[in-house]
C-alpha cells in the first residue's frame, strides 16, 4: 500500500514540474511515477485487471480530449466518455479497485460522527489523469502568487461563511484539536480528496461549461452554479443540510476557479483550506445530533 500511494503522491507533484517550452504548462513528468504506482497497485491488490482497463480507458479519452486539432464530433464523444469514467471512478461505481481502509470508527470529540479513511485510488487517478492531460497548470513563481492573491480572499470570506452557517444550523460545534491522525488526513485530504474532486467539477465540469455557454449572458456564472449545485448533489449521502453546505462550499470554489482564470489550483487550495479549518477548529466530520 505505501509504495503505491508514494508513487501516487510523487506523480501528482510531478504534474507542477517545470515542462519544456514545447509542452508549456502540460509537463509529462507525472506519467512515469504514475506507471509505477499502478504497478505496485497491482501486485498489492489495490487495482485488478478490470480495473487497469478503466484507467486505460480514461487514459485515452483524457488523450483523446485534450487534443486541441481533434474533429468537433470527436472532442465530443470523447467528453462524454470522460464525464461518464470521472463519475463512475469518483463513485466508485466502476468495479476493479480495492481501496484500502486506513482508518475506521474514529471518534475526533465524543459527540462527533465515527470518521473512517479509504484511499481511493481510483478516484485520484481521474484527478491526476484529467490534469495531466486535459489542464494547465502553474509552473512559474509568478502565476503561483499571482492566483494565491486572488484566491486568498475568497477562501477567507468562504471559510467564514460556511463554518458560521455550520455553527448556526447545528451542524458542528467548536471544538480544536490535533488528533494523531492528523498527518495522514492532511495528506489524504490535500492529494486524494481536493484535487480528485475539484479536478472533476471545477477544471472538467465549470471549465467546460463555461466554454459552453460563453455567449449566454452571465454564462460563466451559470456554469459556476451548475458545477457547485452537482457538488452538492454529489454528497447526497450526508443528508440535506451537507448537500447544502456542500453546493454552498462549490460557489466559493468555483468562484476561486473564476476568478483567477481557471486555476484548478486555487479551488483545490481553496477547497483544502476549508477542510483544514473544519478539521483541527471543529467538530469531524459533524455531530451526530445534525444527522
Amino acid at each position: 500500500m505505501f509504495p503505491t500511494f508514494a508513487c501516487v503522491t510523487v506523480a501528482i507533484l510531478a504534474l507542477w514540474a517545470p515542462a519544456p517550452a514545447a509542452e508549456a504548462n502540460r509537463s509529462l513528468w507525472w506519467l512515469a511515477p504514475f506507471a509505477v504506482a499502478l504497478g505496485f497497485a497491482w501486485s498489492s491488490g489495490i487495482v485488478l485487471p478490470v480495473g487497469l482497463l478503466w484507467l486505460a480507458a480514461l487514459m485515452a479519452v483524457a488523450w483523446a480530449f485534450s487534443r486541441d486539432t481533434a474533429p468537433r464530433g470527436w472532442k465530443i464523444a470523447a467528453g462524454v466518455a470522460l464525464l461518464i469514467l470521472g463519475a463512475g471512478l469518483l463513485t466508485h461505481r466502476l468495479p476493479g479497485f480495492n481501496n484500502p481502509r486506513v482508518l475506521a470508527g474514529v471518534l475526533f470529540t465524543p459527540d462527533a460522527i465515527p470518521y473512517r479513511l479509504h484511499l481511493n485510488l481510483d478516484k485520484v487517478a481521474f484527478g491526476l489523469v484529467f490534469i495531466g492531460w486535459c489542464h494547465s497548470r502553474a509552473t512559474r513563481a509568478v502565476e503561483w502568487r499571482t492566483l494565491l492573491s486572488r484566491a486568498a480572499p475568497v477562501a477567507g470570506g468562504l471559510i467564514a461563511t460556511i463554518l458560521v452557517t455550520s455553527l448556526a444550523f447545528g451542524y458542528v460545534r467548536f471544538a480544536p484539536k490535533f488528533p494523531v491522525e492528523a498527518w495522514l488526513w492532511l495528506w489524504a485530504n490535500l492529494f486524494l480528496t481536493c484535487l480528485a474532486e475539484e479536478a472533476f467539477f471545477r477544471g472538467f465540469v465549470q471549465g467546460q461549461l463555461q466554454r459552453i455557454w460563453q455567449r449566454l449572458p452571465r454564462g460563466q456564472w451559470l456554469a459556476l452554479l451548475t458545477a457547485a449545485v452537482l457538488f452538492g448533489v454529489a454528497h447526497v449521502a450526508g443528508g440535506p443540510v451537507y448537500v447544502a453546505l456542500s453546493a454552498l462550499a462549490g460557489v466559493g470554489y468555483g468562484w476561486a476557479y473564476l476568478r483567477t482564470g481557471g486555476r484548478v489550483e486555487a479551488s483545490i487550495l481553496t477547497h483544502f483550506a476549508l477542510n483544514t479549518v473544519h478539521f483541527f477548529a471543529f467538530t469531524y466530520p459533524a455531530l451526530r445530533t445534525a444527522t
